[in-house]
């Protein structure tokens, strides 16, 4: 697991910063987490491992406090010289400056800039690539009449419980039917999945359309799947990860 720390001295700043990370990790499937949410830099460096660790930091630049984001980077690459450093300002003339400091930021955000939730994402893949890390695959077992069956959930796309006591999984490679409950099934699954409809459960990473009306989902491969009304806004949300196009 790959350890973030956040320091922003902006409450507002600092809870926009945290959610759009959490959201991604959630929707991405990054073996990630966020271990610590500052609001000054000597409450993040008390926050950090005795035992020096590769990990992820987000800091604003101009902190008001003795120690700025660039001294704070300085002290966080002696502890972690491997460190994934981001820097996030509201003024873009600072990044020759973190440069000249020469504490080898991974990027910087412009925190008004249009695309910065998007960008955020990226840094996320960017740090992934790098660190070489594959989220876990979880396997589900399944009791076929001729077989156990061993399924990379990567591999599903949808679950739906079409009849009492039975369920229908649908992969990417086939569909197969065994005895079960959709609950108990959702029980042994990760978060990446969402129950859509009281007699489905989809994947969110093989979205490719959600419709109003009829409220449905649209996965990969064109199979279509039921949605509740009720929990469309909801899954409008999970799946907004930056600005559309219109």
């Amino acid at each position: 697991m790959i350890p973030i720390y956040l320091c922003e001295d902006d409450e507002s700043q600092l809870s926009l910063l945290a959610s759009l990370i959490e959201k991604y990790i959630f929707i991405q499937g990054y073996d990630m987490e966020i271990v610590c949410k500052a609001s000054s830099p000597h409450g993040l460096l008390s926050s950090l491992a005795p035992k020096a660790e590769t990990a992820v930091y987000f800091l604003d630049i101009q902190l008001h406090s003795d120690i700025d984001g660039i001294e704070l980077a300085s002290m966080i690459r002696q502890n972690d010289p491997r460190a994934f450093i981001i820097f996030t300002t509201t003024h873009s003339e600072m990044a020759m400056t973190t440069f000249r400091y020469q504490v080898e930021p991974l990027d910087f955000l412009i925190k008004d800039d249009p695309q910065y939730a998007v960008q955020i994402l990226h840094c996320l893949k960017n740090v992934v690539e790098k660190s070489c890390v594959p989220a876990p695959d979880i396997r589900l077992h399944l009791h076929l009449p001729d077989q156990d069956l061993f399924l990379p959930v990567s591999e599903i796309l949808c679950i739906q419980s079409l009849a009492a006591h039975r369920i229908t999984i649908h992969t990417i490679n086939g569909v197969y039917q065994c005895s079960g409950a959709l609950n108990e099934t959702m029980s042994r699954l990760d978060d990446r999945f969402f129950l859509c409809h009281k007699s489905a459960l989809v994947n969110l990473r093989h979205i490719r359309a959600i419709f109003r009306r009829p409220c449905r989902i649209e996965l990969d491969g064109g199979l279509v799947c039921p949605c509740a009304q009720r929990r469309f806004k909801q899954l409008q949300e999970l799946m907004d990860i930056g600005p559309s196009l219109h």
